[in-house]
């Protein structure tokens, strides 16, 4: 393939002064190999080939830009808003009303367990409200220290799964409810169900998890050069390619602690709403964060950078038919364009 038909099929990159753009950019893949060609090569372009509109040459300007960080990251569950039921008694479960990824409310039941220790509690209960009840009626001096017993016997119930509803109806029927109900403590989204029916469980037994979704976290990584640029508080624009065109609000709320050696990035926390429940744990995400300041940049489109040896490349404009590959590193601005961070200087 000649230098000539590379050409035409690549996009063309930029100096301040002057910049070529191919207007065939979509055929660069099919182009050939373009690590044949070393960067910072003059490649010759004829005449009419430029005259024929097949590279056009345009000059890029430096312009103010708003400093705004992208960074990337996914997200995540708030761990203060997330929830897990276990087991506090032992027995065996006998059913199961909720699975995982169900929405559900808070008291809503999600398991029932069959416990002899339940049962033998709820027989203190009566034996110990009843003597406390006949204590008070006839006057006994311990009526007091009955009375005691019985309260220590709700707490009991309480302490093993048993809301106020199910002591106060006990109370009333006089007749032991049959299965201890679990119930979830939060509104939100089962991430983990472990019950089964005929499962054997003892205390402890972790059985669901439930994550409020309503407000969840974006942890996005930021370069350490960009460290000094964010600030507790500031507000976010968080995008994902799930909902293209539709944007979620976030602030600032954590920057984390430790650099990461690997790959030179901090662990930045953003608070994100999210309505409707649209935006799931493990979804990755992009931030734009306005530092408030603004650069001299130089801003171009993702069409004029092209790939050569495995580098992001722009062919710069020498004169009308002689350009050079400069090797460059970018940012991205959204949308389809990109600031040149290195390789040309604003």
């Amino acid at each position: 393939m000649s230098k000539n038909s590379l050409i035409r099929s690549l996009a063309i990159g930029m100096l301040p002064l002057l910049a070529v753009v191919s207007m065939g950019c979509s055929k660069a893949k099919d182009a050939g190999p373009a690590a044949a060609f070393a960067l910072d090569t003059l490649v010759h372009v004829p005449a009419a080939v430029v005259a024929a509109g097949e590279v056009r040459i345009a000059t890029i300007p430096v312009r103010p830009l708003a400093d705004t960080l992208v960074v990337s990251g996914e997200i995540q569950a708030n761990p203060l808003k997330m929830a897990h039921v276990s087991a506090r008694v032992s027995g065996t479960v006998q059913a199961v009303t909720a699975i995982a990824g169900d929405r559900v409310l808070r008291g809503k039941a999600l398991a029932t367990i069959y416990s002899p220790e339940f049962l033998a509690a709820q027989s203190d209960f009566l034996l110990a409200h009843e003597r406390a009840d006949r204590a008070v009626a006839s006057g006994s001096s311990e009526a007091e220290a009955l009375q005691s017993i019985a309260h220590s016997s709700d707490r009991r119930l309480e302490v093993m799964g048993a809301n106020a509803a199910d002591v106060e109806t006990l109370h009333r029927t006089q007749e032991s409810i049959p299965y201890l109900l679990l119930r979830s403590p939060i509104a939100g989204v089962i991430t983990e169900a472990e019950a089964a029916v005929g499962k054997q469980v003892t205390p402890g037994t972790d059985l669901f998890g439930i994550a409020d979704l309503s407000e969840v976290w974006a942890v996005v990584e930021a370069y350490e050069g960009d460290i000094g640029k964010f600030s507790m508080g500031q507000p976010a624009q968080i995008n994902t390619t799930a909902y293209p065109g539709r944007s979620f609000g976030g602030l600032v709320s954590s920057l984390g602690g430790v650099i990461k050696e690997a790959t030179r990035t901090l662990s930045v926390r953003l608070r994100v709403e999210n309505p409707g429940l649209a935006l799931k744990p493990g979804m990755f995400v992009s931030a734009r964060i306005a530092t408030g300041g603004t650069r001299q940049a130089i801003v171009l489109s993702e069409g004029a950078v092209q790939e050569m040896g495995g580098r992001k490349v722009v062919f710069v404009a020498l004169s009308d038919s002689e350009f050079v590959a400069r090797p460059v590193e970018l940012r991205a601005l959204g949308g389809d364009l990109v600031e040149v961070t290195k390789g040309l200087l604003p």
